[in-house]
């Protein structure tokens, strides 16, 4: 991505997910089209044919516009094009992100957590965030402890202690960190397979992010949660989904509302999830271990300087007198994705300050306007133009780009762009014009 200057000029223009293509010859003002349609006209704002015939093919002009509807109460979003400066076009296919996601121990597949008596044992978590967006700072470490106690084995009950004993200290130690940009689910997860609840298929439990309480509900059928079993939050055979065990137990009867209490919060997003749809149990764990380290999604605000990051971050565990190393795997990456919303919020709060929406360290700010919409999978095309500025002092260019990003998609590795009718016409109605196609198939 180019930084920006007054001599690299950056338009972005956001496609909804579906909106009606005008009729060719249709004239461009404020609120005359459906809301945040995104046309291609001629300089006269009449929208140009997606065919090359009548007064308005597109190929009868030498300049087009690119233009945006915002609506009766605000000004049109526009940017002029010359066929002779379009000097690149091309696109990709939009990636959704993914969080961090470390194993120490059982990681769904192989491994064990490797237990010794009276042993120290020590999770350091060092926290590596991108440079360029956070600047370079000092390392920045949480830690998980623990004790073991006389009497271990290598064996189920072993590993559970020093498992469920080491995310224990992880979940205290990053409390503080809660409302800050640092933070990780630590779980348990098993080899085991659980159970499902049998016939009450109705029954709904809500999650509450870190509180220890769960909610139950039941309908034509009740249920009977036992203290000391555990919850599996996914299928029976899921083994990479965490395993909480259940500290307070309740009986709770036919359409009826009762309580459990977890022994460690739940840390997952405060969710209502049906039995049938993800809640399994099982009385007792006699499989492989694991601590399950997930990265947590960032707080994000275009206008706090724009920054966007993943979690990231280095995993390792030591054990003293003895060394304790299990298997420590990275099995998913983080990754910004490609035209999530951040980078698209990104994008356009920028091209706002070419347009004019500059005073970013005002007293109160300047918030600029923003259609990206928070969670939505975006795919982009970008048209590059170049400006020739010959003079008698020399010569210079202007240059930019048009950055269009159009909604919808589920990040696979290839999108057509017809999930509205409007971005198929843009497409074809630039292709017709240009000398440089855009591609039909985006591929990642």
């Amino acid at each position: 991505m180019a930084l920006d200057s007054k001599n690299n000029i950056k338009s972005v223009f956001i496609f909804p997910a579906q909106a009606t293509v005008p009729a060719a010859g249709t004239r461009v003002t404020p609120g005359s089209l459906a809301l945040n349609s995104v046309v291609i006209t001629n300089m006269s704002n009449e929208v140009l044919n997606t065919a090359a015939s009548g007064n308005f093919d597109p190929t009868l002009f030498n300049k087009i516009k690119i233009i945006k509807d915002r609506g009766a109460n605000n000004p049109l979003q526009q940017v002029v094009l010359t066929r002779s400066q379009i000097v690149t076009a091309s696109s990709i296919a939009g990636r959704l992100a993914s969080e961090q996601v470390d194993y120490i121990g059982y990681n769904g597949t192989a491994g064990t957590i490797q237990v010794l008596p009276i042993n120290f044992y020590l999770i350091k978590l060092e926290h590596v965030p991108n440079q360029f967006a956070y600047g370079k700072r000092p390392a920045n470490y949480k830690y998980g402890t623990y004790q073991s106690p006389a009497g271990l084995t290598q064996n189920a009950a072993g590993q559970l202690n020093v498992a469920n004993g080491l995310i224990n200290s992880l979940v205290t130690n990053f409390r503080p960190n809660r409302t800050t940009d640092w933070r990780v689910k630590s779980e348990l997860v098993a080899s085991d397979t659980t159970t499902a609840f049998g016939a009450t298929t109705a029954v709904t439990m809500v999650f509450t992010k870190y509180s220890k309480s769960v909610t139950v509900t039941t309908g034509a059928a009740g249920v009977t949660i036992t203290a000391g079993t555990y919850l599996r939050i996914g299928g029976t055979t899921a083994t990479t989904a965490p395993i909480y065990r259940v500290a307070t137990g309740a009986v709770i009867g036919v359409s009826t509302t009762g309580t459990i209490i977890l022994e460690t919060v739940y840390q997952g997003d405060t969710a209502s999830i049906t039995v049938a749809g993800g809640v399994t149990f099982v009385a007792s764990l006699a499989g492989d271990m694991g601590i399950k380290i997930t990265g947590i999604k960032q707080q994000y605000d275009v206008n706090r300087w724009r920054q966007y990051d993943k979690v990231r971050f280095n995993t390792f565990l030591e054990g003293f007198p003895n060394t304790a190393t299990p298997t420590t795997v990275t099995t998913t990456a983080a990754f910004d994705g490609v035209a999530v919303y951040e980078q698209v919020a990104n994008d356009e709060y920028i091209s706002w300050g070419d347009e004019g929406q500059v005073f970013v360290d005002q007293v109160p700010p300047l918030f600029r306007e923003q259609d990206a919409a928070v969670g939505q999978q975006y795919q982009p095309a970008v048209i590059g133009w170049v400006d020739k500025l010959p003079s008698l002092i020399g010569a210079g260019e202007n240059k930019g780009q048009a950055i269009v990003y159009f909604a919808g998609g589920t990040g696979a590795a290839t999108y057509t762009p017809t999930a509205g009718e409007l971005q198929a016409a843009f497409i074809t109605t630039f292709n017709l014009w240009s000398n440089i196609d855009l591609p039909t198939t985006f591929v990642f």
